[in-house]
């Protein structure tokens, strides 16, 4: 069956990141530009995604608000926009938006409605900067309401995916590692969110910016950013489609099948992410092998609160958990499910993402365990109180390995070597 990934880029998209989710009863939450003055709208939700003409300061309904006089006495008003001077301080109520100036000037919107604020010139324009919390970002943002829980929103961050990427490498990777790295991580970084892009085109978002995603902050550096600008517009490509560039800190040596461990999503499937073979070189990462205890009882509790709530008659009355064993692999001999058997002999089977996603469960009120699992890549043993697991690597272990890759580059290996070796089969493509 062919390979039915998303479409490969024509241009240089902007993708939608969203940095925080505000709560209602929250302080109101202040928004500042460089050079003071602020372009604020409201758009209808449906309206979340518009194109952005070079010469506006705001996507709404067709209007353009324009760069105000000189230091003006009183806000500056379009048919769309409301012009404000720096910071903005936004707070949403039942009643709807309110959002006030530096100066005491008041607007209001209705709380069904995303609010877009920008700084005026050219949005489009990598210098222009929006400051959330202290932390200044590229683009604009959008405040977008919660459809089902009244008074909460989401900060989403609208920026030129070249102006997101060195925000994410320099996140992602050490500043010290070889200029190789950079290069075939921003690949693999651009790739996964353009992807995320044709996915979550019905979301107000397509990514975080925390590790759900791929790390994004306001910080960078100079192998960040030349990382990015030495592969611009270069994507990962099967038969002439984009392919998620899936990665992960640290493999443990085995890789996983994009297929296992991220889902069944038609993209998902692409050759490339169904890992290589043999023993990968991310030997001397500081998670590639360790162990973890945890007390038994803790264990079974966890297991049993994921059975009652998901009707797994095997896990939900479990007294104490008998044992655990790998119950299916992927062709390269890393774990993908796992059988639980119960106090009377009985069995049932967990794919591993999930059994390791239960065992850190806070479900019922658990405490977060001060040692997560590290990856799913893991053998299991029990005596009479402890649950001791043995495993390797730190994440799913999908597509590139951060340490492998660090590791290739210092034997000498260039980006394009090192997308290969972690993408079996890629073609590397220019898109723009």
């Amino acid at each position: 069956m062919p390979y039915e990934g998303p479409p490969l880029p024509a241009g240089e998209p902007t993708v939608r990141v969203r940095i925080l989710t505000v709560r209602r009863g929250n302080r109101p939450r202040a928004f500042d530009v460089e050079g003071g003055w602020m372009a604020v709208s409201s758009h209808p939700r449906a309206a979340a995604r518009v194109a952005t003409p070079p010469e506006t300061v705001i996507a709404g309904f067709g209007g353009v608000a324009r760069r105000p006089p000189a230091a003006p006495e009183v806000p500056t008003r379009t048919s769309d926009a409301t012009v404000l001077h720096a910071p903005v301080r936004a707070r949403l109520e039942p009643g709807g938006w309110s959002l006030r100036d530096d100066r005491g000037f008041r607007t209001t919107a209705p709380a069904d409605e995303a609010i877009a604020l920008t700084p005026v010139g050219n949005p489009g324009d990598a210098a222009a900067t929006v400051f959330i919390e202290g932390e200044s970002y590229p683009g604009h943002v959008r405040l977008v309401p919660h459809t089902k829980t009244a008074g909460r929103y989401d900060v989403v961050n609208h920026v030129p995916l070249e102006s997101y990427l060195p925000g994410v490498l320099a996140g992602e990777l050490y500043a010290f590692w070889r200029p190789a790295t950079f290069e075939a991580q921003a690949v693999a970084a651009r790739s996964y969110a353009c992807s995320e892009l044709a996915y979550r085109a019905r979301r107000a978002y397509d990514l975080t910016s925390t590790a759900r995603s791929q790390v994004y902050g306001s910080e960078t550096h100079e192998a960040a950013d030349e990382g990015v600008a030495r592969t611009r517009g270069m994507f990962l490509a099967y038969n002439g489609r984009l392919v998620p560039g899936y990665y992960s800190s640290c493999c443990g040596g085995v890789a996983a099948d994009a297929v296992d461990v991220i889902g069944d999503h038609p993209y998902n499937a692409a050759p490339p992410l169904r890992g290589r073979a043999g023993v990968d070189v991310c030997a001397a990462a500081p998670l590639y092998t360790w162990t973890i205890e945890r007390d038994r009882d803790d264990v079974t509790t966890r297991l049993a609160l994921y059975g009652r709530a998901n009707d797994n008659a095997v896990l939900a009355d479990l007294h104490r958990v008998a044992r655990i064993d790998v119950g299916a692999a992927n062709r390269h001999g890393r774990p993908t499910a796992f059988v639980i058997t119960n106090h009377r002999g009985e069995t049932t089977q967990l794919e591993a993402e999930t059994f390791r996603r239960v065992v850190d469960s806070t479900r019922g009120g658990r405490p977060r365990p001060k040692k997560p699992l590290w990856s799913s890549n893991l053998q299991v043993a029990i005596d009479d109180a402890t649950v001791r697991f043995e495993g390797g690597g730190h994440g799913h272990g999908a597509g590139l390995c951060q340490h492998g890759a660090e590791t290739l580059a210092r034997s000498g290996r260039d980006a394009a070597e090192i997308l290969e070796w972690y993408y079996p089969g890629v073609e590397l493509y220019t898109a723009y």
